[in-house]
């Protein structure tokens, strides 16, 4: 299936979600559409799914125009989208769900041979009686999937499907969807992943603000737009007089560890994060990453061992605390001068429900108006302080964040999955951001590295089995 879109537009009350987008998907290719929460990608999906409709603009399916009023009238034609979170009904099995899914009436009914064929392919640790509210996240998306083939899609697209997936997985389901490909079918994969856009993808179209930034044939073209639009030269970097001695200890996390009930544990963690230095840590949420960023931003209760120290900027005192008795706290870690930005932008670094006034000036005791327009203004975020944080797109959530954090002039930055719903002009100024304040002698410390250039990096440690290893050293390579 071949699909060209032409100035596709779809209003809203308040805001544009797509504006003026014209792309083309080639049959029996692996389409990457990126982009940050709010840039259209979704709203692109939908359109081409049928489940609504532009409010301008033309779509052609094999050269002859289309208009869909509904998902049934674009299913009709091959075209199958999986949505992000599965639209499957707890209370029923995962073979009741997959016959629902596709028109059956009559579900309770042993799986035809077509469905345990496509579960051995797809996912053979996928119980077809399982009922769905006993699956994670991983099976309940290859449950869709499966309902999603079955319809024997000349279109399939998928919206982050990698999302609740583990490294092995994420390689197998686009081995298949290669094969998929191959056969002929056109698959467009919605994503935030750089890397899984250039390791994976036949072409890249990069989405902004409902806006096309570009389309890419081939993963050469998309990488070296990548290394131009993220090289830290641009934007001060190196401005500022070092206000630390350079690559001396600013946080030293000694052995440290933590059981938690419901997540991985914490087993034996050493990290030194130095003054005018770029520190990462990669690793996967399975092998304790989120229990990492828990200790390190002192929001971890279970620990069982290790310490950590904070010294200061001219290395003339420093401070050491028990993780087992509590003693790396958010409050400590303020009182050293330390900006965090969790993962988890939502509702730990904000609350949906207050305005933006309130999540910015939570540091200020007066001003807080000017203080916010100030912050926006900063962030290039198109918000006014009156309106709900619920308003805000993901990307430009962490904006906001970063830009309040970092008013407090930091001594040390903790950034966690920085690069997670950005798009890839925010990737590059974010990156322009960390290289100034690290050459200014701020000490950053990111966790979770996905798509941020550790060439940047002068220390990389790798977390493997809930420990920590010294991967990269700029020191020792001398």
């Amino acid at each position: 299936m071949f699909i060209t879109a032409e100035h596709l537009t779809r209003k809203y009350l308040l805001k544009t979600a797509l504006n003026d987008v014209s792309v083309r998907f080639a049959e029996g290719k692996i389409h990457a559409l990126v982009g940050e929460n709010g840039a259209g990608k979704s709203t692109l999906a939908a359109i081409l799914a049928g489940d609504i409709r532009p409010s301008a603009g033309t779509l052609c399916i094999d050269g002859k125009n289309t208009a869909f009023s509904s998902a049934k009238d674009a299913l009709a034609q091959g075209i199958v989208l999986v949505h992000q979170r599965p639209l499957l009904a707890k209370n029923l099995t995962v073979s009741e769900n997959i016959w629902v899914s596709t028109g059956s009436t009559f579900f309770i009914r042993p799986p035809s041979a077509e469905l345990l064929a496509l579960r051995q392919t797809w996912a053979p640790a996928l119980q077809l009686t399982a009922y769905v509210r006993d699956l994670g996240g991983n099976l309940r998306f290859y449950a869709s999937l499966l309902g999603a083939l079955l319809k024997k899609p000349r279109c399939l697209i998928l919206d982050e499907p990698s999302a609740f997936l583990d490294m092995e997985e994420r390689k197998s389901l686009y081995g298949r969807l290669k094969e998929l490909a191959a056969a002929g079918t056109t698959i467009i994969v919605i994503t935030h992943s750089t890397a899984e856009a250039l390791q994976y993808a036949d072409s890249v179209t990069v989405l902004s603000e409902g806006a096309l930034v570009a389309q890419f044939e081939g993963a050469e073209a998309y990488r070296a737009w990548l290394e131009n639009a993220q090289r830290p030269q641009a934007e001060g970097a190196g401005t500022g007089t070092p206000r630390a001695v350079q690559g001396s200890c600013c946080l030293k996390l000694d052995h440290a560890g933590a059981r938690p009930k419901n997540r991985p544990a914490l087993l034996d963690a050493s990290i030194e994060a130095p003054y005018g230095q770029i520190t990462c840590v990669a690793g996967m949420q399975e092998a304790a990453l989120g229990t990492l960023e828990d200790v390190v931003s002192g929001m971890e209760r279970a620990c069982t061992q290790g310490s950590a120290t904070i010294c200061s900027p001219d290395g003339t005192h420093s401070e050491t605390v028990q993780l087992v008795h509590g003693g790396l706290s958010a409050a400590f870690l303020r009182r050293h001068r330390c900006a965090i930005v969790p993962s988890d932008r939502t509702f730990r670094a904000a609350d949906p429900h207050i305005t933006v006034e309130q999540m910015l000036s939570v540091y200020a005791r007066s001003g807080t108006r000017q203080l916010a327009q100030k912050l926006i203004q900063e962030a290039g975020v198109n918000i006014t302080p009156e309106q709900r944080v619920s308003n805000l797109s993901g990307g430009m959530l962490q904006r906001l964040i970063l830009a309040r954090e970092l008013s407090i002039q930091p001594e040390l930055l903790i950034l966690c999955n920085p690069m997670q719903g950005l798009d890839i002009q925010s990737q590059g100024k974010l990156c322009r951001t960390v290289t100034g304040l690290a050459a200014a002698g701020t000490a950053v410390l990111i966790i979770g590295t996905a798509d941020f250039p550790l060439s940047l990096c002068s220390r990389v440690y790798s977390l493997e089995g809930g420990k920590t290893r010294l991967s990269f050293s700029r020191e020792a390579q001398g």
